[in-house]
Protein backbone atom coordinates (compact mmCIF):
# COMPACT_ATOMS: atom_id res chain seq x y z
CA UNK A 1 0.00 0.00 0.00
CA UNK A 2 1.39 3.31 -1.44
CA UNK A 3 0.95 6.99 -0.59
CA UNK A 4 2.31 9.97 -2.30
CA UNK A 5 2.99 11.04 -5.70
CA UNK A 6 4.48 8.46 -7.83
CA UNK A 7 5.96 11.26 -10.22
CA UNK A 8 7.37 13.88 -8.09
CA UNK A 9 6.18 17.11 -6.33
CA UNK A 10 3.13 19.30 -7.65
CA UNK A 11 4.67 22.60 -8.53
CA UNK A 12 5.60 24.51 -5.80
CA UNK A 13 2.57 27.17 -6.60
CA UNK A 14 0.20 24.41 -6.18
CA UNK A 15 1.90 23.45 -2.68
CA UNK A 16 2.32 26.62 -1.56
CA UNK A 17 -1.86 27.29 -2.46
CA UNK A 18 -2.47 24.04 -0.21
CA UNK A 19 -0.38 25.52 2.54
CA UNK A 20 -2.03 28.75 2.80
CA UNK A 21 -5.74 27.05 3.05
CA UNK A 22 -4.18 26.17 6.49
CA UNK A 23 -3.28 29.79 6.88
CA UNK A 24 -6.64 31.28 6.09
CA UNK A 25 -9.02 28.80 8.08
CA UNK A 26 -6.79 29.00 11.10
CA UNK A 27 -9.11 31.91 12.15
CA UNK A 28 -12.07 30.07 13.03
CA UNK A 29 -10.49 27.54 15.83
CA UNK A 30 -8.64 30.51 17.08
CA UNK A 31 -11.19 33.19 17.29
CA UNK A 32 -14.39 31.49 17.47
CA UNK A 33 -13.47 27.46 19.01
CA UNK A 34 -10.44 29.16 21.23
CA UNK A 35 -10.25 32.73 22.29
CA UNK A 36 -12.90 35.17 21.87
CA UNK A 37 -16.30 34.58 20.70
CA UNK A 38 -16.38 31.02 23.26
CA UNK A 39 -16.23 33.63 26.23
CA UNK A 40 -18.68 35.95 24.20
CA UNK A 41 -20.62 33.13 24.36
CA UNK A 42 -20.62 32.15 27.67
CA UNK A 43 -20.49 35.75 29.51
CA UNK A 44 -22.70 37.49 26.97
CA UNK A 45 -25.22 34.79 25.18
CA UNK A 46 -25.37 32.67 27.98
CA UNK A 47 -25.13 35.14 30.73
CA UNK A 48 -22.80 33.33 32.92
CA UNK A 49 -22.24 35.59 35.79
CA UNK A 50 -22.41 33.14 38.75
CA UNK A 51 -20.48 29.83 39.17
CA UNK A 52 -23.63 27.79 38.50
CA UNK A 53 -24.04 29.82 35.23
CA UNK A 54 -20.35 29.48 34.53
CA UNK A 55 -20.79 25.47 34.56
CA UNK A 56 -24.17 25.56 32.49
CA UNK A 57 -22.12 27.49 29.99
CA UNK A 58 -19.70 24.65 29.66
CA UNK A 59 -22.66 22.05 28.62
CA UNK A 60 -24.42 24.17 26.46
CA UNK A 61 -20.23 24.57 24.48
CA UNK A 62 -19.82 20.85 24.62
CA UNK A 63 -23.54 20.60 23.70
CA UNK A 64 -22.47 22.65 20.76
CA UNK A 65 -19.66 21.03 19.79
CA UNK A 66 -20.79 17.70 20.32
CA UNK A 67 -23.47 18.44 17.88
CA UNK A 68 -21.33 19.78 15.46
CA UNK A 69 -19.13 16.66 15.52
CA UNK A 70 -22.03 14.58 15.29
CA UNK A 71 -22.97 15.93 11.81
CA UNK A 72 -19.58 15.10 10.82
CA UNK A 73 -19.26 12.19 12.16
CA UNK A 74 -22.71 11.01 10.13
CA UNK A 75 -21.79 12.74 6.66
CA UNK A 76 -18.20 12.39 6.51
CA UNK A 77 -17.21 9.07 5.45
CA UNK A 78 -20.04 8.88 2.42
CA UNK A 79 -18.85 12.09 1.25
CA UNK A 80 -15.16 11.49 1.21
CA UNK A 81 -15.95 7.72 -0.87
CA UNK A 82 -18.13 10.24 -3.23
CA UNK A 83 -15.43 13.13 -3.59
CA UNK A 84 -12.86 10.16 -4.70
CA UNK A 85 -15.17 8.56 -7.37
CA UNK A 86 -16.35 11.84 -8.20
CA UNK A 87 -13.00 13.22 -8.45
CA UNK A 88 -15.21 16.30 -6.51
CA UNK A 89 -12.77 16.73 -3.67
CA UNK A 90 -12.14 20.31 -5.10
CA UNK A 91 -15.90 21.15 -5.73
CA UNK A 92 -16.38 19.96 -2.01
CA UNK A 93 -13.32 21.72 -0.15
CA UNK A 94 -14.98 25.29 -1.94
CA UNK A 95 -18.76 24.50 -0.85
CA UNK A 96 -17.91 23.38 2.83
CA UNK A 97 -15.20 26.45 3.08
CA UNK A 98 -18.25 28.75 2.29
CA UNK A 99 -21.01 26.88 4.38
CA UNK A 100 -18.39 27.84 7.44
CA UNK A 101 -18.16 30.86 6.08
CA UNK A 102 -21.44 31.91 5.90
CA UNK A 103 -22.45 30.12 9.53
CA UNK A 104 -20.11 31.94 10.89
CA UNK A 105 -20.89 35.72 9.40
CA UNK A 106 -24.15 35.09 10.82
CA UNK A 107 -23.02 34.66 14.62
CA UNK A 108 -23.13 38.36 15.64
CA UNK A 109 -26.95 38.29 15.28
CA UNK A 110 -27.41 35.43 17.75
CA UNK A 111 -27.15 38.22 20.92
CA UNK A 112 -27.27 37.93 24.61
CA UNK A 113 -30.05 35.39 26.04
CA UNK A 114 -30.53 33.64 22.34
CA UNK A 115 -28.43 30.67 23.50
CA UNK A 116 -30.22 28.41 20.79
CA UNK A 117 -29.70 30.43 17.93
CA UNK A 118 -26.23 31.22 18.72
CA UNK A 119 -26.04 27.44 19.29
CA UNK A 120 -27.17 25.76 15.95
CA UNK A 121 -25.02 28.51 14.18
CA UNK A 122 -21.81 27.60 15.75
CA UNK A 123 -22.81 23.93 15.35
CA UNK A 124 -23.03 24.63 11.47
CA UNK A 125 -20.32 27.19 11.27
CA UNK A 126 -18.32 24.20 13.13
CA UNK A 127 -19.73 21.40 10.95
CA UNK A 128 -18.77 22.85 7.75
CA UNK A 129 -14.95 24.28 8.82
CA UNK A 130 -14.25 20.55 9.85
CA UNK A 131 -15.82 18.62 6.71
CA UNK A 132 -13.66 21.32 4.87
CA UNK A 133 -10.36 19.40 6.00
CA UNK A 134 -11.53 16.52 4.53
CA UNK A 135 -11.19 17.26 1.40
CA UNK A 136 -8.09 19.68 2.40
CA UNK A 137 -6.44 17.07 4.02
CA UNK A 138 -7.07 14.45 1.08
CA UNK A 139 -4.78 16.76 -1.57
CA UNK A 140 -1.78 15.86 0.94
CA UNK A 141 -0.80 12.78 -0.58
CA UNK A 142 -1.28 13.62 -4.14
CA UNK A 143 0.79 17.07 -3.93
CA UNK A 144 4.76 15.01 -2.77
CA UNK A 145 5.96 12.06 -3.11
CA UNK A 146 5.60 9.76 0.60
CA UNK A 147 9.13 11.10 1.54
CA UNK A 148 7.84 14.61 2.00
CA UNK A 149 4.46 13.70 3.28
CA UNK A 150 5.24 14.72 7.07
CA UNK A 151 7.41 17.86 6.42
CA UNK A 152 4.72 19.31 4.02
CA UNK A 153 1.87 18.61 6.58
CA UNK A 154 3.70 20.37 9.38
CA UNK A 155 4.59 23.20 7.12
CA UNK A 156 1.19 23.91 7.06
CA UNK A 157 0.41 23.35 9.85
CA UNK A 158 2.71 25.48 11.07
CA UNK A 159 1.59 28.37 8.29
CA UNK A 160 -1.65 27.88 10.04
CA UNK A 161 -0.64 29.39 13.40
CA UNK A 162 0.53 32.26 11.68
CA UNK A 163 -2.92 32.32 10.47
CA UNK A 164 -4.67 32.01 13.13
CA UNK A 165 -2.46 34.65 14.89
CA UNK A 166 -2.90 37.34 12.17
CA UNK A 167 -6.18 36.82 12.01
CA UNK A 168 -6.88 37.36 15.88
CA UNK A 169 -4.34 39.91 16.02
CA UNK A 170 -7.04 41.68 13.60
CA UNK A 171 -9.88 41.28 16.20
CA UNK A 172 -7.60 42.94 18.84
CA UNK A 173 -9.06 46.83 18.00
CA UNK A 174 -12.26 45.21 19.17
CA UNK A 175 -11.20 44.39 22.68
CA UNK A 176 -11.87 47.99 24.37
CA UNK A 177 -11.69 47.90 28.45
CA UNK A 178 -11.79 44.08 28.19
CA UNK A 179 -15.21 43.60 27.46
CA UNK A 180 -16.87 40.80 26.00
CA UNK A 181 -19.55 42.66 24.45
CA UNK A 182 -17.57 44.65 22.10
CA UNK A 183 -16.31 41.31 20.33
CA UNK A 184 -19.49 40.95 18.37
CA UNK A 185 -17.93 41.73 14.96
CA UNK A 186 -14.92 39.31 15.58
CA UNK A 187 -16.68 36.55 13.42
CA UNK A 188 -16.99 38.96 10.36
CA UNK A 189 -13.27 39.51 10.60
CA UNK A 190 -12.76 35.85 10.86
CA UNK A 191 -15.40 34.99 7.80
CA UNK A 192 -13.00 37.91 5.88
CA UNK A 193 -10.12 36.25 6.50
CA UNK A 194 -11.31 32.50 5.72
CA UNK A 195 -12.71 33.77 2.06
CA UNK A 196 -9.78 35.76 0.87
CA UNK A 197 -6.81 33.46 2.21
CA UNK A 198 -8.49 30.17 0.51
CA UNK A 199 -9.24 32.02 -2.93
CA UNK A 200 -5.58 30.57 -4.43
CA UNK A 201 -6.67 27.23 -2.86
CA UNK A 202 -10.32 27.44 -4.59
CA UNK A 203 -8.23 28.65 -7.75
CA UNK A 204 -5.19 25.83 -7.96
CA UNK A 205 -5.78 23.18 -6.27
CA UNK A 206 -7.10 20.31 -8.90
CA UNK A 207 -8.50 16.75 -8.54
CA UNK A 208 -7.27 13.04 -9.94
CA UNK A 209 -9.29 12.18 -12.50
CA UNK A 210 -12.40 9.85 -11.74
CA UNK A 211 -11.19 6.04 -11.55
CA UNK A 212 -11.86 4.65 -15.29
CA UNK A 213 -12.80 8.87 -16.27
CA UNK A 214 -16.65 8.02 -14.74
CA UNK A 215 -18.10 10.10 -12.17
CA UNK A 216 -20.29 8.43 -9.72
CA UNK A 217 -23.20 9.20 -7.32
CA UNK A 218 -24.27 8.79 -3.88
CA UNK A 219 -25.26 5.08 -4.47
CA UNK A 220 -22.02 4.17 -6.05
CA UNK A 221 -19.88 6.09 -2.92
CA UNK A 222 -21.97 3.99 -0.11
CA UNK A 223 -21.39 0.68 -1.76
CA UNK A 224 -17.52 1.46 -1.78
CA UNK A 225 -17.91 3.19 1.41
CA UNK A 226 -19.95 0.20 3.12
CA UNK A 227 -17.24 -2.61 0.92
CA UNK A 228 -14.23 -0.63 2.63
CA UNK A 229 -15.95 -0.99 6.01
CA UNK A 230 -16.36 -4.20 5.23
CA UNK A 231 -12.66 -4.92 4.56
CA UNK A 232 -11.47 -3.36 7.53
CA UNK A 233 -13.81 -5.20 9.69
CA UNK A 234 -12.96 -8.92 8.32
CA UNK A 235 -8.50 -7.71 7.47
CA UNK A 236 -8.00 -5.89 10.03
CA UNK A 237 -4.52 -4.19 9.99
CA UNK A 238 -3.14 -0.94 10.67
CA UNK A 239 -5.51 1.29 9.80
CA UNK A 240 -8.41 0.43 11.94
CA UNK A 241 -6.13 0.03 14.96
CA UNK A 242 -4.36 3.88 13.95
CA UNK A 243 -8.75 5.15 13.64
CA UNK A 244 -9.09 3.55 17.30
CA UNK A 245 -5.94 5.39 18.52
CA UNK A 246 -7.32 8.83 16.99
CA UNK A 247 -10.67 8.33 18.61
CA UNK A 248 -9.24 8.49 21.59
CA UNK A 249 -6.81 11.12 22.13
CA UNK A 250 -8.50 13.52 19.92
CA UNK A 251 -11.38 13.19 22.29
CA UNK A 252 -8.40 15.38 24.57
CA UNK A 253 -7.24 17.73 21.62
CA UNK A 254 -10.70 18.39 20.76
CA UNK A 255 -11.89 19.37 24.60
CA UNK A 256 -8.53 20.88 24.78
CA UNK A 257 -9.42 23.55 22.19
CA UNK A 258 -12.94 24.17 22.96
CA UNK A 259 -12.29 24.51 26.89
CA UNK A 260 -8.69 26.46 27.18
CA UNK A 261 -9.62 29.66 27.21
CA UNK A 262 -12.54 29.18 29.76
CA UNK A 263 -10.31 27.27 31.99
CA UNK A 264 -7.67 30.03 32.22
CA UNK A 265 -10.97 32.50 32.84
CA UNK A 266 -12.38 30.36 35.64
CA UNK A 267 -10.20 28.65 37.20
CA UNK A 268 -6.61 30.76 37.10
CA UNK A 269 -8.79 33.66 36.76
CA UNK A 270 -6.89 35.32 33.55
CA UNK A 271 -8.27 38.73 32.41
CA UNK A 272 -9.35 39.03 28.57
CA UNK A 273 -6.02 40.91 27.85
CA UNK A 274 -4.25 38.12 29.42
CA UNK A 275 -6.02 35.30 27.71
CA UNK A 276 -5.34 37.04 24.07
CA UNK A 277 -1.76 37.26 24.87
CA UNK A 278 -1.99 33.84 26.13
CA UNK A 279 -3.25 32.86 22.60
CA UNK A 280 -0.95 34.65 20.65
CA UNK A 281 1.98 33.76 22.24
CA UNK A 282 0.93 30.10 21.85
CA UNK A 283 0.33 30.34 18.13
CA UNK A 284 4.06 31.78 17.68
CA UNK A 285 5.36 28.99 19.54
CA UNK A 286 3.13 26.22 18.06
CA UNK A 287 3.98 27.11 14.98
CA UNK A 288 7.57 26.11 14.74
CA UNK A 289 6.76 22.89 16.99
CA UNK A 290 4.81 21.93 13.91
CA UNK A 291 7.42 22.13 11.13
CA UNK A 292 9.73 21.01 14.37
CA UNK A 293 7.88 17.92 14.52
CA UNK A 294 7.27 17.16 10.89
CA UNK A 295 10.71 17.57 10.48
CA UNK A 296 11.65 14.82 13.00
CA UNK A 297 9.49 12.74 12.00
CA UNK A 298 11.31 12.48 8.70
CA UNK A 299 14.57 11.41 10.61
CA UNK A 300 12.94 8.68 13.70
CA UNK A 301 9.71 7.78 12.25
CA UNK A 302 5.83 9.34 12.55
CA UNK A 303 4.46 7.03 14.80
CA UNK A 304 7.81 7.39 17.22
CA UNK A 305 6.93 11.20 17.19
CA UNK A 306 3.22 10.52 17.45
CA UNK A 307 3.44 8.45 20.59
CA UNK A 308 6.54 10.79 21.79
CA UNK A 309 3.76 14.05 21.47
CA UNK A 310 1.08 11.91 23.28
CA UNK A 311 3.13 11.25 26.56
CA UNK A 312 4.07 15.22 26.39
CA UNK A 313 0.19 16.05 26.56
CA UNK A 314 0.13 13.73 29.54
CA UNK A 315 2.86 15.65 31.15
CA UNK A 316 0.92 19.13 29.96
CA UNK A 317 -2.14 17.91 31.47
CA UNK A 318 -0.79 17.08 34.84
CA UNK A 319 0.66 20.51 35.06
CA UNK A 320 -2.43 22.49 34.13
CA UNK A 321 -4.25 20.85 36.93
CA UNK A 322 -1.45 21.39 39.35
CA UNK A 323 -1.36 25.33 38.30
CA UNK A 324 -4.97 24.79 39.37
CA UNK A 325 -4.64 23.17 42.80
CA UNK A 326 -5.41 25.60 45.59
CA UNK A 327 -3.26 26.41 47.84
CA UNK A 328 -0.24 25.49 46.08
CA UNK A 329 0.36 28.51 44.56
CA UNK A 330 -0.33 32.04 44.54
CA UNK A 331 -2.59 33.85 42.19
CA UNK A 332 0.51 35.01 40.51
CA UNK A 333 2.63 32.19 40.54
CA UNK A 334 -0.12 29.83 39.72
CA UNK A 335 -0.67 31.86 36.22
CA UNK A 336 3.19 31.93 35.95
CA UNK A 337 3.27 28.33 36.37
CA UNK A 338 0.89 27.68 33.73
CA UNK A 339 2.60 29.56 31.17
CA UNK A 340 5.60 26.80 31.32
CA UNK A 341 2.73 24.09 30.71
CA UNK A 342 1.15 26.17 28.25
CA UNK A 343 4.07 26.24 26.33
CA UNK A 344 4.57 22.54 26.39
CA UNK A 345 0.71 22.49 25.34
CA UNK A 346 1.52 24.53 22.43
CA UNK A 347 4.62 22.20 21.26
CA UNK A 348 2.29 19.08 21.20
CA UNK A 349 -0.73 20.65 19.79
CA UNK A 350 0.00 21.16 15.91
CA UNK A 351 2.94 18.16 16.52
CA UNK A 352 -0.50 15.73 17.36
CA UNK A 353 -2.77 16.78 14.66
CA UNK A 354 0.42 16.89 11.75
CA UNK A 355 1.55 13.59 12.49
CA UNK A 356 -1.82 11.97 12.54
CA UNK A 357 -2.66 14.05 9.13
CA UNK A 358 0.77 12.69 8.10
CA UNK A 359 0.41 8.95 9.13
CA UNK A 360 -2.61 8.32 7.94
CA UNK A 361 -1.42 9.70 4.71
CA UNK A 362 0.59 6.90 4.62
CA UNK A 363 -1.74 4.26 5.13
CA UNK A 364 -4.10 5.63 2.76
CA UNK A 365 -4.93 3.39 -0.05
CA UNK A 366 -4.31 4.43 -3.45
CA UNK A 367 -7.12 6.62 -5.28
CA UNK A 368 -9.15 6.61 -1.51
CA UNK A 369 -7.47 9.78 0.14
CA UNK A 370 -10.84 11.46 0.56
CA UNK A 371 -12.52 8.19 1.45
CA UNK A 372 -9.96 7.43 4.05
CA UNK A 373 -9.60 11.08 5.52
CA UNK A 374 -13.27 10.74 5.83
CA UNK A 375 -12.85 7.69 8.09
CA UNK A 376 -10.56 9.99 9.97
CA UNK A 377 -13.31 12.68 10.25
CA UNK A 378 -15.81 9.69 11.10
CA UNK A 379 -13.19 8.47 14.17
CA UNK A 380 -12.39 12.15 15.27
CA UNK A 381 -15.97 13.58 15.41
CA UNK A 382 -16.72 10.67 17.27
CA UNK A 383 -14.40 12.11 19.80
CA UNK A 384 -15.68 15.71 19.02
CA UNK A 385 -19.05 14.85 20.09
CA UNK A 386 -17.96 12.42 23.04
CA UNK A 387 -14.73 14.58 24.24
CA UNK A 388 -16.38 17.86 24.65
CA UNK A 389 -19.48 16.52 26.28
CA UNK A 390 -17.01 14.12 28.69
CA UNK A 391 -15.48 17.80 30.08
CA UNK A 392 -18.84 19.74 30.31
CA UNK A 393 -20.40 17.05 32.40
CA UNK A 394 -17.50 16.47 34.51
CA UNK A 395 -17.52 20.04 35.11
CA UNK A 396 -20.52 19.98 36.47
CA UNK A 397 -20.72 17.22 38.52
CA UNK A 398 -18.03 17.86 40.28
CA UNK A 399 -18.25 21.61 39.60
CA UNK A 400 -14.08 21.80 39.06
CA UNK A 401 -12.61 21.86 36.13
CA UNK A 402 -9.49 20.06 37.55
CA UNK A 403 -11.33 17.36 37.59
CA UNK A 404 -12.54 17.49 33.79
CA UNK A 405 -9.06 18.20 32.60
CA UNK A 406 -8.10 15.43 34.41
CA UNK A 407 -10.64 13.27 32.81
CA UNK A 408 -9.22 13.87 29.76
CA UNK A 409 -5.84 12.04 30.29
CA UNK A 410 -7.83 8.71 30.38
CA UNK A 411 -7.73 9.77 26.68
CA UNK A 412 -4.28 10.18 25.75
CA UNK A 413 -3.77 6.59 27.74
CA UNK A 414 -6.19 4.78 25.63
CA UNK A 415 -4.66 6.64 22.41
CA UNK A 416 -1.02 5.54 23.46
CA UNK A 417 -2.04 1.85 24.59
CA UNK A 418 -3.41 1.35 20.85
CA UNK A 419 -0.81 2.80 19.26
CA UNK A 420 1.66 0.92 21.55
CA UNK A 421 1.49 -2.59 19.39
CA UNK A 422 1.90 -1.04 15.75
CA UNK A 423 4.71 -0.51 13.40
CA UNK A 424 5.75 2.53 11.09
CA UNK A 425 4.03 1.12 7.44
CA UNK A 426 6.44 -0.15 5.07
CA UNK A 427 8.67 2.46 3.62
CA UNK A 428 8.22 5.01 6.39
CA UNK A 429 7.75 8.71 6.16
CA UNK A 430 11.54 9.10 7.52
CA UNK A 431 13.27 6.14 5.21
CA UNK A 432 13.39 8.44 1.85
CA UNK A 433 15.53 11.42 2.29
CA UNK A 434 13.18 14.47 0.81
CA UNK A 435 13.97 16.45 -2.00
CA UNK A 436 13.99 20.41 -1.16
CA UNK A 437 12.37 20.48 -4.55
CA UNK A 438 9.61 18.80 -2.96
CA UNK A 439 8.24 21.73 -0.71
CA UNK A 440 7.40 25.23 -1.02
CA UNK A 441 9.58 28.03 -0.13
Amino acid sequence: MRAGRETGPAPRAVRLAWCLFDFANSGFPTVIVTALYVLWFKKVVVGAETKAASHAGDLYWGLANAGAGLCVFLAAPLLGALADLGGWKRRFLIGSSLGCILATSLLPLAGPGRVMAAALLFLLATAFFEASLVFYNAFLPLLVPRGGIARLSGLGWGLGYFGGLGCLLACLPLVRGGEAADLRPAPWIVAAWFLLFAFPSFALLRDEKPAGGTRAGFGTAWMRLRRTLGDLRREGGPLPRFLAAFFFYNNAVLAILAFTVDFTDHSLGFGLEENLVLIVVLNLAAAPGAVFFGRLATRIGTLRTLRLTLRLWLLALAGAILAAWPGLFSTEGAKTFFWGVAGLASLCIGAVQATSRSFLSLLAPPGRSAETFGLMAFAGKASGVLGPLVFGLVSVWAQDQRAAVGSLGLFFLAGLLLLGPMKEPAGPCGSVPPDPRELPG
